[in-house]
């Protein structure tokens, strides 16, 4: 999540700064009281923790496939009760895991008057942001993120894609088109994130992906004349566009000479 430095060019950040630290402490105090709500975590993907008598039960996040879709995945053979309370509790950590791997912004809880989820096995909150922290920092310095990233094919890639086998590395491949990232892929495939993103983390490494460059979006030319006839005005670039604060901090301001006038300061752009 993005709530301070880092922790690689790329990767996903741990769980001891900023914001994280709330989603922490209210998670641990509703173990304490036995709770009993939806603790609904504001950014992007963000997501929502069902939690009954202190247990995270189900956890549903639109940056990670859920249970229907891992279910759903091609293949499979059972679905017994027993199978679908695996899957459930395999859906609740890969979502509090792209919670975490996003950009948070403030957590607060809502009352669960139904709880319909309390048939699931829950997990212990405790356990599950170890499990969430360990799958951080596997992926710290895997220089890409799970949500802001396409992927594209390099030649190699194509190579492979175009011969026999290679496996589960083949459907990444056919949907690593410059537009998709690793969430897109895993839930095209029924995966799950973490699953997806270790591997394109692999296949980046053996030079059969790329990260496909963030293209600005086309802006219109305004020719009307400015300050009198003959000259025109310069396309305008809008801010944020060129996707620089994804990769680099913003620079500090510096003190202006004297006498010149300040100007209103922008705020920052949210960076992953």
């Amino acid at each position: 999540m993005t709530t301070g430095a880092v922790a690689g060019p790329g990767g996903p950040p741990a769980l001891d700064r900023g914001p994280a630290r709330d989603l922490v402490r209210e998670l641990a105090q509703a173990a304490a009281t036995t709770r009993t709500g939806v603790l609904r975590v504001t950014g992007e993907p963000g997501g929502d923790l069902h939690v009954v008598h202190g247990l995270v039960v189900t956890v549903d996040s639109p940056g990670a496939p859920g249970v229907r879709e891992l279910l759903a995945r091609p293949g499979r053979t059972s679905t017994g009760a027993a199978d679908r309370r695996l899957v459930a509790m395999a859906a609740a950590i890969d979502g509090c895991f792209a919670i975490a791997s996003g950009w948070i912004g403030a957590c607060f809880w809502q009352a669960d008057e139904a709880e319909s989820a309390a048939s699931e096995p829950g997990l212990e909150p405790g356990w599950l942001l170890l499990e969430t922290e360990r799958r951080l920092a596997a992926l710290a310095h895997g220089r890409v993120s799970p949500h802001r990233n396409p992927l594209l094919l390099t030649e190699r890639g194509r190579v492979l894609l175009s011969g026999p086998g290679s496996g589960q590395r083949r459907e990444i491949l056919l949907w690593a088109n410059g537009r998709r990232s690793c969430r897109d892929i895993a839930k095209l495939l029924s995966r799950s994130l973490y699953a997806v993103t270790v591997e394109v983390v692999r296949m980046l490494d053996d030079d059969l992906l790329a990260i496909a460059p963030v293209e600005p979006d086309p802006l219109p030319v305004d020719t009307a004349p400015a300050h009198g006839p003959g000259r025109s005005r310069l396309p305008r670039r809008r801010r944020g566009a060129s996707g620089i604060n994804d990769t680099l901090p913003p620079c500090p301001p510096q003190p202006l000479p004297r006498g010149q006038r300040s100007l209103t300061p922008r705020r920052s752009e949210r960076t992953q």
